[in-house]
């Protein structure tokens, strides 16, 4: 692997997305940004309007891909969070979209990518402490996020004899525009702003950027040595069970 890396990122119109490809390209790498919303200009590197759900949509991406030559790491990003219900309630389509979207597409996409990574390079998913532990109320999320915790410990298993590292990183709650959104339209903002913050050891929200700078990490030689791990970047969030099943 090179000093300057090819990365895909995933989800990268905004968010957590956003600010990792943001990062790749400060940092002189060529990032490729996937999403299925329009996706903002970020300089010279390209951008692909794709729906990593379809075969299609995977295609387009491979195609995008393989214009690069070669891929250093891929960012499993992109999530759907809009189908909240607990197990009694949640729809069957909302389930199916949620687990398509968060942990299926996740496999099918690293395996279409593989002919173009190499030895050395990464796969780093973005997980949830939702993967760690359960929201009630939130049965699809919770199911695809530990899913996708396993998945990436299987990855990392199936993938290090052709010199793949595959980890995950477990965010907390984060400014995230669908956060901020959620914060804003409750009754009582500043108080749910409040009740975010204390779930976490450090009494704050992360930013995307802080995750960001994780996700980078694990792509990068500095973290040749790590494979199959799951890092919580969640302020402290997981290190309480008095926090554990509280609303994220």
């Amino acid at each position: 692997m090179s000093d300057k890396l090819t990365a895909l990122i995933t989800g990268a119109a905004q968010g957590i997305g956003r600010a990792t490809a943001e990062l790749y390209a400060e940092r002189g790498d060529m990032v490729l940004s996937v999403d299925l919303q329009d996706i903002p200009k970020l300089g010279r590197h390209p951008r692909v309007q794709a729906d990593i759900t379809t075969s299609e949509g995977r295609q387009q991406i491979l195609d995008a891909a393989r214009a690069l030559g070669h891929l250093d790491v891929l960012v499993n990003n992109a999530a759907y969070q809009g189908a909240a219900g607990a197990v009694q309630d949640v729809s069957e389509d909302g389930w199916r979209r949620t687990l398509d979207t968060n942990l299926t597409a996740p496999l099918l996409l690293t395996r279409l990518l593989l002919p173009l990574m190499g030895d050395g390079s990464a796969v780093v998913n973005v997980a949830s402490v939702q993967g760690l532990f359960a929201e009630q109320g939130n049965a699809a999320y919770n199911a695809s996020k530990g899913g996708l915790v396993n998945l990436t410990r299987a990855m990392a298993l199936d993938l290090a004899p052709l010199g793949l590292r595959v980890n995950a990183v477990a965010p907390g709650a984060v400014s995230t525009e669908a956060v901020e959104q959620a914060i804003g339209e409750s009754d009582d903002p500043k108080k749910t702003r409040r009740d975010y913050e204390d779930l976490h050891a450090l009494r704050r929200i992360g930013t995307p950027r802080e995750v960001a700078q994780v996700i980078h990490f694990l792509g990068s030689a500095e973290a040749s040595f790590m494979t199959g791990a799951i890092v919580p970047v969640d302020g402290g969030m997981t290190s309480s069970f008095m926090m554990a099943g509280r609303p994220v």
